[in-house]
């Protein structure tokens, strides 16, 4: 799997912010990079040829290689590594396309964090990567890790200290872990590949209530409202530690860099946070989610939150009762609740 007489090669699948992100400690590890956009980054791509990623702000490193999405061919040749960076709603197609384009199984990562549609099922991302694995190579114990937080990607690209919590499947690919490290950008691997990437999906979902009272309370109420953000915060933990639990994974994962890290910099300052900023302000979620989208600014949370109600009934049909806030925000979001009357509601039932 791995030359011992070249330079590591990497593919970074999805030209966006996280995919862009990574490239800069894969770069100052020597690390050649090719960062490889769907057809919907080609406008990034050009942009980050000529010398400026529009997202991050700044230009890629010098060694990187940006490529369009009519050359995943070339992106794919002779990696050792390849690192899944594209949104949840297109993981499985993109996946696919890879597959297509991969002679033989390497180290995989995955970034993308959310539930996906697959073969008639919402099942995790890792779940439908591994059987088309399978289908492709015959099965065997594949070098996979799914990537937790708590990283922000702009934060990652102007390379301040952050820590990566990592669910690994086997020995070999914690072994290239410490390749991936540098002095701002740290790695902890955890064999709990369920609790990490659980955790990674149910943040984005739960960050969407402290964005909400950010809409309702900001303009009136600013440096008030902190006691409000905080019980969202511990329930929203303690819901994403059952779900956890309930699907096989560790419990202690959601009390870690993964689970609380990870909900507190998305709830401070991520994607999903504004978001439900934008809902809090009266705006309708599917048009803010769109607005947001034709921006460039993917909220996550919308997709995930959408799709892990019928995720979580296969998972246990009475759990949903168990977890109040999720019900709050499903009924926000899809069932046309109002944003004030329903988190007052949520108070009296925790």
């Amino acid at each position: 799997m791995l030359s011992k007489t070249k330079a590591l090669k990497a593919a970074v699948i999805g030209a966006g912010y996280m995919g862009s992100a990574i490239t800069f400690p894969l770069s100052a590890n020597n690390i050649e990079v090719n960062l490889w956009g769907t057809w919907l980054d080609d406008e990034i791509i050009e942009a980050s040829l000529a010398g400026y990623h529009p997202k991050l702000k700044k230009a890629l490193s010098p060694s990187i290689v940006p490529l369009y999405s009519k050359d995943l061919d070339k992106a794919l040749s002779g990696i050792d590594m390849l690192f899944m960076a594209v949104t949840s709603e297109g993981f499985v197609k993109v996946f696919g396309m890879v597959l297509d384009n991969l002679a033989a199984p390497v180290y995989f990562f995955k970034l993308t964090k959310g539930l996906v549609s697959y073969k008639g099922s919402i099942v995790r991302a890792t779940q439908a990567a591994l059987d088309m694995l399978s289908q492709k190579f015959g099965p065997q114990d594949f070098a996979w890790a799914t990537v937790g937080g708590p990283v922000r990607a702009l934060d990652l690209a102007y390379e301040m200290p952050s820590v990566s919590m990592y669910g690994i499947t086997n020995e070999k690919i914690k072994d290239m872990i410490p390749k991936l490290k540098t002095d701002y950008y740290r790695i902890v691997a955890k064999e709990d590949v369920i609790g990490v990437e659980l955790s990674s999906t149910f943040k984005n979902i739960y960050a969407m209530a402290p964005g909400i009272c950010d809409g309702l309370f900001r303009e009136k109420y600013d440096g008030l409202y902190f006691n409000f953000t905080a019980l969202l915060f511990a329930q929203a933990a303690k819901e994403i530690s059952k779900i956890v639990e309930r699907a096989g994974g560790d419990r202690d994962t959601v009390f870690d860099f993964a689970g609380v890290g990870d909900l507190y910099v998305t709830s401070a300052a991520g994607r999903n946070r504004k978001l439900g900023e934008l809902v809090g302000r009266g705006i309708d979620p599917q048009k803010a989610f769109k607005d947001m989208s034709d921006d460039g600014e993917y909220g996550e949370g919308y997709m995930a939150l959408e799709l892990a109600a019928p995720w979580l009934e296969t998972l246990d049909k009475k759990i949903i009762d168990e977890l109040p806030l999720f019900k709050t925000l499903f009924k926000i979001f899809f069932n046309g609740g109002k944003p004030i009357d329903e988190l007052k509601k949520l108070v009296l039932k925790i």
